[in-house]
């Protein structure tokens, strides 16, 4: 498969995975749930109305433009599904992370251009656990797969370190995607949104762009995430599984965190992040 052809079906199913993730969630709390189409329905029926833009907000007009842009960009560099030479699929770890960064900043720029009190309040919550979110994952990157060259290179001896790493991006995630115990994205009450809270002033077709660059960045993060397990092809397919799995059970089994318990969780994807470096480096010198 080629790489555009990657890319095509990352951005054609991205809301097919949100609502797959939902229906399960949904399911496992003992309600019926949404159909698994309901996020295209939802993107359809947004991109039909008209944008209601605040007054004097000029952010407010790029911020969804680059958010998308972002998020394409992101899905272009991890497609890497049916890749059989792990080792020619590589990419600059730092560089990720200043591109995700890039998004944010724009987002949380408009937001606290459209000087709302909620959306200021989330703006800073956002900045304060990207700021924890960063370090463990650039090195949980470089702990399982990544050299200095930016290959993918899986431990030879075990699968420990590739799942301390993909471990340590799985709590990652739950930051970068809004999921529970760090926020959620089922939840309209003001003082406790962080990603919704930055959309509060986003309405029509502009909403729906913010929408799917979610889909896509929650799609290319699973990608990685399964990308850092041995495998390549179906196994990939079958690690992605996996984490959905993963993220569907921590949903349900937990509650929404205390704001400032939340470093707690991004302090333990930075140990395992870290162990994943140690038992490399042990791995090398045996």
């Amino acid at each position: 498969m080629s790489h555009a052809a990657q890319i095509a079906l990352l951005a054609l199913f991205a809301p097919l995975l949100q609502g797959i993730v939902s229906r399960l969630r949904a399911r496992m709390q003992g309600r019926p749930g949404a159909s698994v189409w309901q996020p295209y329905r939802d993107l359809q029926k947004l991109w039909g109305k008209d944008a209601v833009i605040p007054q004097r907000s000029m952010f407010v007009l790029v911020a969804p433009g680059v958010a998308l842009g972002v998020a394409v960009t992101f899905v272009s560099i991890v497609p890497g599904i049916a890749a059989t030479d792990a080792q020619a699929w590589r990419f600059d770890a730092v560089a990720l992370a200043l591109l995700l960064a890039l998004g944010r900043f724009v987002t949380v720029l408009a937001a606290l251009d459209t000087r709302s009190a909620f959306e200021g309040m989330a703006a800073g919550r956002e900045i304060a656990f990207a700021s924890l979110t960063e370090a463990p994952l650039i090195l949980a990157l470089l702990g399982s797969a990544f050299l200095s060259d930016g290959s993918l290179v899986h431990a030879p001896n075990g699968i420990w370190i590739d799942a301390l790493a993909a471990g340590a991006l799985l709590l990652v995630m739950l930051s970068e995607t809004a999921r529970i115990p760090v926020d959620n994205q089922q939840t309209h009450y003001e003082l406790t949104m962080i990603h919704e809270g930055l959309v509060l002033e986003y309405s029509g077709w502009q909403l729906a762009m913010l929408r799917y660059a979610a889909y896509l960045r929650q799609s290319a993060f699973f990608v990685l995430a399964a990308l850092l397990m041995p495998g390549s092809g179906v196994a990939t397919l079958g690690w992605m599984a996996v984490v959905g799995a993963s993220i569907v059970l921590i949903e349900t089994a937990y509650a929404k965190l205390r704001l400032f318990e939340v470093p707690q969780l991004f302090a333990s994807a930075l140990i395992l992040s870290l162990a994943s470096i140690g038992l490399r480096i042990v791995d090398v010198l045996r």
